[in-house]
């Protein structure tokens, strides 16, 4: 009888260990090298690429980050230390994509000027990425713009089938770039009491937002999915990184590839959003599918206090 008990108590461990498991998350780090107003020197971007590097090592995360490729030249010759921080990214096992060159939305140019945009940023990348080892595959959309018009939106297709590229769905997308402007406001002058308090909500905030995506997708798939977060390369996550990390892993979250996520089938889900926003896959699956305003209640806002900082 005690064997027969033994056995049950290892069995419903292992069962809720593998349940518990089911819930996955990729992370996507967007405007690589870096963006900070205050972490604008080669050393304090080192510094700050250390920072969300240790973060993501001490994780045990395999992260993709999205490259500006404007941010690697300057009057038209290469920035040998921009491209040194890519390289750490490479060095940490970690995978880089193409964010454009000039981090242009389509909605505001030409298909024919995005096109040229996004050839700036491959240009900048694929000799390099090639000689490291690396290959260049996935494109993250600026803004999350997929197209203002059918035109538009058919277009950017094309382009990105045409050179080959595997586009970067965002399922978790938030509003990080207010906190990361209050952050660094913060810190620049010094206000470490504030910057503590930003932190601390920052990322409190941040898994508000992904329970809030997390019930979107079980109602549209009536199971877990594994989500994609969006994030970017700034001082705020270069210090608040690894406690967003660690209540992830608290809430039953395990770190995937992005290329594990895209396996599941829900990434196939019908996208038929035409509009000026740049949302979350989820609205724009929600949305094709005609689901109505009751569906998209309770999304996360950012406190008054993080917003005024702003101004």
């Amino acid at each position: 009888m005690k064997l027969h008990i033994l056995l049950l108590v290892i069995f419903l461990q292992f069962w809720s260990k593998e349940v518990f498991a089911q819930k996955q998350i990729a992370i996507t780090i967007d405007d690589l090298p870096t963006i900070s107003r205050t972490m604008n020197t080669d050393a304090l971007r080192a510094e700050l690429t250390d920072q969300l590097l240790g973060h993501l090592k001490q994780h045990k995360v395999q992260a993709t980050g999205y490259v500006i490729g404007e941010k690697l030249v300057k009057d038209g010759k290469i920035i040998p230390a921009q491209y040194g921080l890519l390289s750490k990214w490479l060095k940490g096992g970690h995978s880089l994509g193409n964010h454009t060159f000039g981090h242009l939305g389509i909605n505001d140019i030409s298909a024919a000027a995005y096109e040229a945009d996004v050839l700036g940023g491959d240009t900048l990348l694929r000799d390099f990425l090639q000689k490291e080892g690396a290959e260049l595959k996935y494109f993250r959309h600026p803004y999350l713009h997929r197209g203002n018009t059918v035109a538009k939106r058919d277009s950017l297709e094309m382009i990105l089938a045409k050179h080959k590229y595997i586009q970067a769905p965002v399922t978790v997308d938030n509003e990080e770039y207010i906190f990361a402007a209050a952050f660094d406001k913060a810190m620049g002058s010094k206000n470490q009491l504030l910057a503590d308090s930003i932190s601390k909500t920052y990322v409190n905030y941040m898994m508000d937002y992904v329970h809030y995506y997390e019930s979107q997708a079980d109602s549209l798939f009536h199971r877990p999915i594994p989500h994609i977060l969006l994030m970017h390369a700034n001082l705020l996550n270069s210090k608040a990184l690894g406690q967003l990390l660690s209540r992830l892993e608290a809430d039953g979250y395990q770190f995937v590839t992005i290329q594990k996520a895209l396996q599941d089938p829900c990434y196939l889900t019908e996208d038929q959003y035409i509009g000026k926003r740049g949302i979350s896959w989820i609205h724009r699956w929600a949305i094709t599918q005609e689901k109505n305003g009751a569906f998209f209640k309770g999304e996360p806002t950012v406190p008054k206090f993080i917003s005024d900082l702003m101004q």
